[in-house]
């Protein structure tokens, strides 16, 4: 079995706040710290699994550059760096299964941990209709690939997003939000529990048959609505890009890849706020 792992950091054990999460806050070092863990024990779990015989670990967290390569053990692949063809999804064209770890609910998700989805200039994200985050998106990409998503650590918001996207998904919520920055957390010992134990579940699923990529009937109708008009005024150069109104643009594309190539071109082409 050839496992990818997807890492993110906004949802990973104890973190809340912007200032554990960016290398410039100055409680960077703790957050790294705490997503190693995270790590380390879903690494635990798939080392227990005899029928595994390649993991990747793709770090998918703002820079990408969050995960030192001696902080995975030998034979695991790290997948590192910004500027990956597929970013958050790199690699995982290349597995039976998929894992993520420390993801985040969708873009205006009430109390939820540091909700967003890409980045902050994005309100909202439609595929063939249905509203999406993260999850969805990177689900849909591998669905396409024909990799399902078995398993997802995070808050308790991601885990009810994914659940209701993801039929079968293994969820393993490690922190309940109080408000987008704050949470009731988990003592480690605790955490490390459900994620090794959570991970065991996912595979057994995966081998019984009972988790399926999800897959989107095509052509792709993708719509991204942005914070502000002028963003949207600058995703407008995106080739088939229609204003469907004030904020908000769609897309209709053959395939999810070409779709995730869309958003993507939407998402740069919008980056950055205006002055006034």
């Amino acid at each position: 079995m050839k496992v990818w792992i997807s890492i993110d950091m906004e949802g990973i054990s104890g973190l809340v706040d912007r200032d554990q999460l960016l290398p410039d806050g100055r409680r960077y070092e703790i957050g790294r710290e705490a997503m190693i863990k995270d790590l380390t024990s879903v690494l635990k779990a798939l080392q227990e699994e005899s029928d595994v015989n390649a993991v990747w670990v793709n770090d998918s967290h703002n820079g990408m550059l969050n995960i030192p390569a001696e902080a995975v053990p030998e034979g695991v692949h790290l997948i590192t760096g910004g500027a990956k063809q597929w970013s958050m999804n790199q690699g995982v064209d290349r597995a039976d299964v998929a894992l993520y770890i420390g993801y985040h609910a969708r873009a205006g998700t009430p109390a939820a941990i540091m909700d967003h989805t890409y980045s902050g200039e994005i309100a909202s994200v439609t595929l063939n209709g249905q509203e999406v985050g993260e999850t969805g998106i990177n689900a849909a990409l591998a669905g396409y690939w024909n990799v399902p998503v078995a398993f997802i650590s995070g808050d308790s918001e991601v885990v009810r997003e994914a659940k209701s996207l993801l039929p079968g998904i293994e969820g393993v919520v490690v922190k309940y939000p109080v408000s987008r920055r704050a949470a009731e957390v988990l003592p480690r010992l605790e955490v490390d529990r459900r994620l090794i134990d959570g991970v065991h579940r996912a595979l057994e699923k995966f081998r019984q048959g009972s988790l399926k990529p999800w897959r989107l009937s095509e052509p792709i109708r993708l719509t991204v609505s942005l914070m502000t008009a002028e963003m949207a005024d600058r995703a407008m150069y995106c080739p088939g890009a229609k204003r469907q109104d004030g904020r908000t643009v769609a897309l209709e594309e053959p395939n999810m890849e070409e779709a995730f190539r869309a958003f993507f071109t939407v998402m740069a082409l919008s980056s950055g706020r205006p002055l006034y």
